[in-house]
């Protein structure tokens, strides 16, 4: 019975396979030595070359937001308003001073010229004269204190108006009008899509490599540049690479993707991956002759896929 069953087994195996490759038009392929990239596969973390979450530089209330989440905003548009109040009493008051000053100075220059014109008749010792010049300086630094008070009070009339500092979307509002806000509070955050890179980390002894080979890809993207950087991570003992994306890349920023770093090669031999037939839990290549013979594979890569044990460079395989 045994015998019987294992003759059945038998059969059965050379019927399915040989309905494998029943096409006339079979293709014959000669094994070659080649060299073989070996790869590391890892997952990075892509983020945005600019992103940032942009604060309040006055205190007052959020008069208007006038961007939301998902909003492609240009460079300097304005995206948030604050109450200005404040800042046009501080300007006014700043450019009173200035209306001042510049009358002092006139009259303080009308007065010099007056004294200078006596000293050069004698009819006023050369004292007087210095005691006017000294005068007229005084209200010459007066002016151009009240001038930088004014240049101050505009600037900080400027910060009522939050301005995008870069092109980019709207990922975050933080803020909604009527809040009381203070310097350095968050109102929103942003990033440029266009400039978007990927973070992975690989380990330690693989940094040399990856550096001098130069070749990754992420989810099938060719970076434009890549950057291993000098130090290790003392707790993972892990290597960080950075990862510049095309800007067609279509991905965003927290997406984490399948990364493939280049970081050796080998000496060996591949076939096409049409070539591979699998019966049960064997693998296996037919060979030039119509014979059949099982192979133990490697990575597959490019529509080729690397024999580890098998084959020999020389011999011929045959494949539909």
């Amino acid at each position: 019975m045994n015998m019987s069953l294992r003759a059945w087994a038998a059969a059965l195996f050379v019927v399915s396979t040989a309905s494998v490759a029943t096409s006339a038009s079979a293709a014959e392929y000669q094994i070659q030595p080649t060299t073989i990239a070996e790869y590391l596969r890892l997952q990075g973390l892509v983020e945005s070359t600019n992103s940032a979450t942009v604060s309040a530089q006055v205190s007052g209330r959020v008069e208007k937001v006038l961007v939301d989440v998902g909003d492609n905003v240009p460079a300097g548009a304005t995206i948030l308003t604050i109450t200005s109040v404040e800042q046009y009493q501080m300007l006014t008051q700043a450019q009173a001073q200035v209306a001042a000053a510049q009358a002092t100075l006139v009259a303080e220059q009308q007065e010099f010229d007056r004294i200078t014109s006596l000293v050069e008749r004698e009819l006023v010792p050369v004292a007087e004269r210095d005691r006017a010049k000294a005068r007229l300086d005084n209200a010459k630094a007066q002016l151009r204190s009240a001038r930088a008070a004014v240049e101050r009070a505009q600037e900080q009339l400027s910060y009522t108006e939050v301005k995008a500092p870069y092109g980019g979307i709207v990922s975050e509002r933080l803020v909604e009008p009527g809040e009381l806000v203070q310097p350095g509070t968050p109102l929103l955050s942003g990033f440029d899509p266009s400039e978007l890179r990927l973070h992975v980390d690989l380990p330690a002894r693989y940094a040399q490599a990856a550096t001098t080979y130069q070749w990754a890809r992420v989810n099938g993207l060719e970076p434009t540049s890549q950057q291993v950087f000098p130090t290790v991570h003392s707790q993972s003992s892990t290597v960080r690479m950075r990862l510049v994306l095309p800007q067609d890349s279509g991905l965003m920023p927290g997406q984490w993707q399948p990364v493939i770093v280049k970081v050796g090669e080998h000496q060996g031999v591949q076939v096409p991956t049409a070539a591979i037939y699998h019966q049960g839990e064997l693998t296996m290549v037919r060979m030039q002759d119509k014979s059949w013979r099982a192979v133990r594979l490697g990575l597959s890569q490019n529509g080729q896929v690397e024999v580890v044990s098998g084959l020999k460079a020389g011999e011929v395989i045959s494949y539909e």
